[in-house]
């Protein structure tokens, strides 16, 4: 009986433990590792992420994991873009389990491309911008990347395009306008208005026919009408082209003018003094010099030399020619500050020359008003006092422009000349200044014109006419 006990005892114990075993059998291979975010993990870069790790569970019923820790190895760092790896290892009852999160730190957000302008001006013929593009980049990720801007140009409009690190791009265009394409242009070679004495020659300049750019256009012109230089009248010269365009110049043909041309020349000499002698002696034309101080530390005053050598008239335009109130060096200060200027400018022309001169211009002529914050009379009174000491001064009846305020092309000299000496006095004492780069090139053609229109040329001196302005101070 009691042997029969014990055989039940013991194969109920064999039961048991062949019952335990498969039991923890069927646990193991029931038993999985879960990551509680996924196997891969998207996170947009400087953004924060926290991983909420890995459990254990048994079906759908968790397993304490503080009795089987989980061990988690790798890193990521979500200011960085980039795929991390990060590994997760635990060991239940002999098992080892394994599983492998991905974290992908990625950016998504595209650069911010800033342009000045939606639109920009371009000059049809010289295809240059009226305006200047500036643009800049700036992207969340790799900073400033202006450099990284790829321009690209095509006929109507401009592309600026920006690539990031990350690949991520923005685009902007800028649109193109050329305005108006500018019309065909018919131009006369030489003035619209000429002038022949009885019995010279009349010359034929002829016109041109350009596109608006001022490219030719190989197109015949056209030229009717005649000139009789024997016969005092008017005549017009037609010039046309195909019948689509016409211009006509008038041609007056005259008995020689009795007309004196004074040419005068302020604040040099200059850079481009010589130029203006070179254009004075190719038509034998003397002019006058009033001289400064002003330009180059006195580097020029060897022009005041080749002036006179050359038979100009030389008179005192001043020194330094500042009459700026507060200067130290203002000649409207006082009658003695200009006479003391006057005197060391007389002195340069004297070393130059040999001899003194006696004939002088107020810096913005006798009639100039800016020396009133200087000195109230002071224009009177110095007018005065050089006359006692015998000087004349002189100022202008026709004036050339290229002084005036904003830049004045050498056309717009030529132009302000030749179609107003008509106008003014029979002595004609023409302003311009050679120092100007624009009225080194408008010398030949002015002087050329009035060459042929039967001028008389002659030189200021202290025993000649006066031209005076109303004094104003």
């Amino acid at each position: 009986m009691k042997k029969k006990v014990l055989f039940i005892i013991l194969g109920s114990c064999i039961f048991l433990l062949i019952s335990a075993i498969t039991t923890l059998s069927i646990i193991r291979s029931h038993i999985k590792l879960y990551l509680v975010d996924g196997n891969r993990v998207n996170v947009q870069v400087f953004t924060e992420y926290k991983d909420n790790g890995a459990i254990l569970k048994l079906g759908k019923k968790k397993i304490n994991s503080k009795k089987y820790k989980v061990k988690v190895t790798g890193k990521y760092d979500t200011n960085k873009t980039g795929m991390y790896k990060v590994d997760y290892d635990v060991k239940y009852h002999g098992k080892e389990l394994h599983e492998v999160k991905i974290v992908s730190v990625y950016d998504d957000i595209a650069p911010e491309l800033t342009l000045n302008l939606e639109k920009v001006s371009k000059d049809y013929c010289t295809k240059k911008y009226k305006q200047e593009i500036k643009y800049t980049a700036k992207d969340n990720y790799d900073g400033d990347i202006t450099d990284k801007v790829v321009v690209k140009e095509e006929e109507d409009k401009i592309t600026y395009t920006v690539t990031d690190t990350n690949k991520n791009t923005t685009s902007k265009e800028v649109q193109i306008d050329y305005g108006t394409k500018p019309s065909n242009k018919f131009s006369l070679k030489g003035q619209s208005k000429v002038y022949v004495v009885v019995n010279n020659d009349y010359n034929e300049q002829g016109a041109t026919y350009t596109d608006g750019c001022g490219n030719k256009i190989n197109k015949e012109i056209k030229i009717s009408g005649s000139v009789d230089t024997k016969t005092l009248g008017t005549y017009t010269i037609t010039y046309e082209v195909d019948g689509e365009k016409a211009i006509t110049r008038t041609v007056v043909v005259r008995e020689k003018p009795h007309k004196i041309i004074y040419l005068t020349f302020d604040d040099g000499p200059g850079a481009n003094t010589k130029k203006v002698l070179a254009a004075l002696d190719k038509y034998n034309v003397k002019a006058t010099f009033f001289v400064t101080n002003q330009f180059g530390g006195g580097k020029y005053q060897y022009l005041i030399k080749e002036e006179h050598d050359k038979g100009h008239a030389v008179g005192v335009h001043t020194l330094t020619h500042v009459y700026k109130n507060g200067d130290p060096r203002n000649i409207y200060a006082s009658v003695d500050a200009y006479i003391s200027d006057f005197n060391a400018m007389n002195e340069i022309i004297k070393e130059q020359t040999g001899s003194y001169t006696k004939i002088f211009r107020f810096p913005g002529g006798s009639g100039n008003t800016v020396s009133k914050s200087s000195s109230i009379g002071v224009v009177t009174a110095i007018a005065e006092e050089m006359t006692k000491r015998g000087y004349v001064y002189f100022d202008w009846n026709l004036s050339s422009g290229d002084a005036s305020s904003g830049k004045v092309t050498s056309e717009k000299i030529i132009n302000n000349v030749l179609n107003h000496v008509d106008n003014c006095a029979y002595n004609c004492v023409i302003l311009f200044h050679d120092y100007k780069s624009q009225t080194a090139n408008a010398i030949e053609p002015i002087v050329k014109e009035l060459v042929n229109r039967g001028y008389e040329f002659k030189t200021l001196s202290e025993d000649g006419p006066t031209v005076h302005a109303k004094i104003k101070n």
